[in-house]
């Protein structure tokens, strides 16, 4: 099942993707008990969440109430029947909608290092940490986008580069979980675009601390979340395309933990909560930096991955700040080039 956050002007909305339909899967159910008349219907109804996060929680008894409502729509789709809830249809057409990021505002996000080939490929020493846990940099939040919106061009750097990427959200909540136990604890996948301002990136993590002002101004996610009970997380199959020219390729087999294993080490001595992301690292081969091809003002970057579809956006302009803005002794940094 494919589910998406979407907006038609009344708000953020939960909603699955069926063709080129976005269903509301709580108003189909309403709107069919209105339409046979009956009890039981409206009473799964009240049993389905309308928000990503607390559907996340339903598990498999959400995505099955989900599944009927979407056989409803389908159903009555066939008889030539439009369904209604509240005076609006229960489905829209793609076209006419908004889609934003599955959760436009996770409680946290963390992306950690997995992919070997990604570390080697990007000049850095493969840290012999990597053996015994994933490590990670803990996202902003508050700087999330979703499909179509513009990655944004911080004022200070001139190498923005895109990543390609997946995570996964979590669906429970949870503290020093083994991987057994971290598995009943994946909602689903999606594309996660950790954009990154490579030449800042690299000054500031000469100081062995950071990312921060590399990192945290700008991350796309989207466009849905394919749940978990139909993804094989080991054969995800990746590319990157820059103005319709495909520059990466990978899948998600060659990676050193699973998705349970990260949520695990995630866990250990701390609180995870339902709705936070995790995503698994760029593929190797997977970034500008990598290939040493870098992305301009007005390009389009879409991400495509198997089963979920394409995360598209373009290219914003580079920034300029107010006058007096940030500080005298930046003045710019190195590029990097590999």
């Amino acid at each position: 099942m494919r589910l998406v956050t979407f907006d038609t002007g009344a708000g953020p909305e939960l909603g699955v993707l069926h063709g080129d339909l976005v269903v509301r899967p709580a108003a189909a159910l309403r709107a069919h008990q209105v339409y046979r008349n009956g009890p039981s219907t409206v009473s799964r109804a009240a049993e389905l969440p309308e928000e990503m996060v607390a559907f996340f929680q339903a598990g498999a008894r959400g995505r099955a109430l989900a599944a009927e409502a979407v056989a409803v729509v389908e159903e009555q789709g066939a008889r030539g029947d439009e369904l209604h809830d509240g005076g609006r249809p229960v489905a829209h057409p793609v076209a006419d909608i908004r889609i934003l990021a599955p959760v436009p505002r996770p409680p946290r996000v963390r992306d950690y290092l997995t992919y070997k080939a990604h570390a080697s490929g990007s000049g850095l020493a493969t840290p012999p940490a990597l053996a015994a846990m994933p490590i990670c940099y803990k996202c902003n939040a508050d700087s999330i986008i979703g499909p179509d919106e513009p990655l944004l061009w911080p004022s200070y750097t001139e190498q923005l580069d895109f990543e390609l990427e997946v995570g996964f959200f979590t669906c429970q909540g949870g503290r020093d979980l083994t991987p057994e136990q971290a598995a009943d604890h994946i909602a689903g996948v999606t594309i996660f675009n950790d954009v990154s301002a490579r030449d800042i990136q690299f000054f500031e993590m000469s100081q062995s601390i950071g990312p921060s002002k590399g990192k945290d101004f700008c991350t796309a996610m989207g466009p849905c979340v394919l749940t978990i009970d139909e993804v094989d997380e080991w054969d995800i199959r990746l590319s990157a395309r820059v103005n319709g020219e495909t520059w990466a390729s990978g899948t998600t087999a060659d990676r050193q933990f699973s998705f349970a294993e990260v949520l695990a080490w995630a866990s250990l001595d701390e609180d995870v909560r339902p709705g936070e992301f995790l995503a698994v690292g760029t593929v190797g081969g997977g970034c500008g930096l990598e290939l040493d091809r870098w992305i301009r003002p007005g390009d389009v970057v879409e991400l495509e991955a198997s089963g979920i579809g394409t995360l598209r956006n373009p290219v914003g302009e580079r920034r300029v700040p107010p006058p007096g803005a940030g500080l005298r002794t930046y003045q710019g940094a190195p590029p990097v080039h590999l």
